[in-house]
């Protein structure tokens, strides 16, 4: 018990170091843009001091690498691999898909300035990312790429595949509206009385976007189901609080500036919505035993001549 309990706190300063170097590389980002002219929006709004949005988006990147942290525990494979998946999943949860819920449910990310938002976040990913790797357990003696490919996607057979990515992508949409359901009559008389730049899209507008969501969110998961070296079951756990935090909490502990009933409630929908899909991922992809080790062929003896 102790030897778990000090484990875990090890990993939990190592994440919380990530997350400085997260911060690290938001500075040095915006240094950068602004030698470059490159305009991107601060959304900070007027009523927050930006030294009350600094420090809470510094306790916030701790805990992004906090939570992000048994991920990156969990995974085998080359360091360059795994750095590069670590990067890849915030990317896709930060820099692409917040900017799209900003577009279609706030007023406050002009549609101009969304490519130099996006932008913005490729060094700090990457930085984050390659950190949470070196800082995480290393692999012996890693397997290729291509090998664990080869052996997650000959789990099942190769006909089945073809049901089983389109249903991985549909499930995020039946969670999402299964979830948002619940928490509707919460949250949508905030959005349609356009409390703090919030918009309420219509239907025909919301189902496309989560669709497309969902792809994003499969391309950004896939790299952990293949590389994955422990059980399912703790799989679904890392990758569900890796999302949660990614797609909500990270963002809902900044926004002050919105009401306490409606972040509470998306706190815990976006929860539920990412421990489910995190269940049918893992349930619907991976293979049974994704903790068993890959079978590299030993090199031929040498003998003396």
């Amino acid at each position: 018990m102790q030897s778990t309990s000090k484990s875990a706190a090890i990993l939990a300063i190592k994440g919380a170091l990530c997350g400085l170097v997260y911060v690290v590389a938001v500075i040095i980002n915006g240094m950068i843009f602004a030698a470059l002219h490159l305009h991107v929006p601060d959304l900070t709004p007027k009523n927050i001091s930006q030294t009350q949005a600094l420090t809470t988006f510094v306790l916030c990147s701790m805990l992004l690498g906090m939570a992000l942290m048994p991920l990156a525990a969990g995974l085998r494979g080359k360091s360059s691999v795994r750095g590069l998946a670590l990067a890849f999943l915030p990317f896709i949860c930060i820099g692409i898909n917040a900017p799209i819920e900003m577009v279609i449910f706030t007023t406050l990310l002009p549609r101009q300035t969304v490519l130099p938002f996006v932008a913005s976040f490729i060094l700090p990913a990457l930085l984050f990312g390659f950190a949470l790797a070196y800082l995480s357990e290393r692999d012996p003696q890693p397997a290729s790429l291509a090998q664990l490919s080869g052996r997650f996607f000959s789990a099942h057979p190769a006909a089945s595949w073809f049901w089983r990515i389109p249903l991985a992508i549909l499930a995020f949409p039946v969670i999402y509206f299964v979830f948002g359901a619940m928490v509707a009559p919460i949250v949508v008389p905030t959005y349609r009385a356009g409390i703090a730049g919030l918009v309420l899209p219509p239907l025909s507008v919301i189902l496309p976007v989560q669709v497309l969501r969902s792809t994003l969110f499969l391309a950004a998961s896939l790299p952990f189901l293949i590389l994955w070296k422990r059980s399912r079951a703790s799989l679904l756990v890392a990758l569900g609080l890796a999302h949660w935090f990614l797609v909500g909490l990270f963002g809902l502990l900044q926004g002050s500036f919105l009401p306490v009933t409606l972040r509470i409630a998306h706190s815990l929908e976006i929860g539920a919505d990412s421990f489910a899909y995190a269940a049918v991922l893992v349930l619907l992809l991976t293979p049974r035993s994704t903790e068993s080790a890959v079978h590299v062929a030993p090199p031929s003896p040498v003998f003396p001549s």
